[in-house]
């Protein structure tokens, strides 16, 4: 399952999605703004699960889906190439908050870049 369905399959709360996706905006322009691969990686992640009409939840509301959520934040911050210094801050920030440790975040980043690097060989 990809990371899109993983996401989907999460059946987040309207309120939940839309803070979920709020948090990946923020590491998505963590460096002081958005690549054009970053936007299209972000799109395609949280199209149709975000509505803006709803009050996002309390960033602690994104406890159930914090691997989830720090999987897909490492996942757009990589997008572009590369996984700047101010946006591996954001992602350790957003992992602490929910509770992950400094071991945790580096297990969930090492499983991510070797999720990337074996795609990319299939590819």
């Amino acid at each position: 399952m990809g990371l899109r369905d993983e996401i989907r399959a999460a059946d987040m709360a309207p309120p939940v999605a839309r803070r979920f996706a709020e948090a990946l905006r923020e590491v998505a322009s963590a460096d002081g703004h958005i690549a054009s691969s970053e936007l299209v990686a972000l799109e395609s992640v949280i199209d149709g699960i975000t509505s803006t009409e709803v009050e996002p939840a309390p960033f602690e509301a994104l406890w159930p889906v914090r691997d989830l959520l720090v999987r897909a934040a490492i996942y757009i911050a990589v997008v572009d190439g590369g996984y700047g210094v101010e946006e591996a801050r954001k992602i350790s920030d957003m992992a602490h908050r929910l509770g992950l440790s400094a071991h945790m975040l580096a297990e969930v980043e090492d499983s991510v870049f070797r999720e990337l690097k074996a795609r990319a060989f299939r590819e």
